[in-house]
């Protein structure tokens, strides 16, 4: 009777913390993807801002090109 009890607690232990790894792995691809966006978003910016600072300092030509900085 104690061989059921002990294989019925590997299984319950098993299940438990297969729950909690799956948790885990969730939670930390979320955290992941959540970093990545705001550095993306972050480099996203700093581009928007050199083009624009870019193109205060040069001005287009009459067919709309930017000129060389040269």
């Amino acid at each position: 009777m104690l061989d059921i009890w002990f294989v019925a607690g590997i299984a319950l232990g098993t299940i438990v913390t297969g729950f909690c790894a799956i948790g885990s792995f969730d939670r930390g691809s979320d955290s992941v993807r959540r970093r990545s966006w705001n550095r993306e978003h972050a480099a996203r910016n700093r581009a928007l801002r050199a083009s624009r600072a870019i193109r205060a300092i040069v001005p287009p030509t009459s067919d709309g090109a930017l000129t060389k900085a040269n």
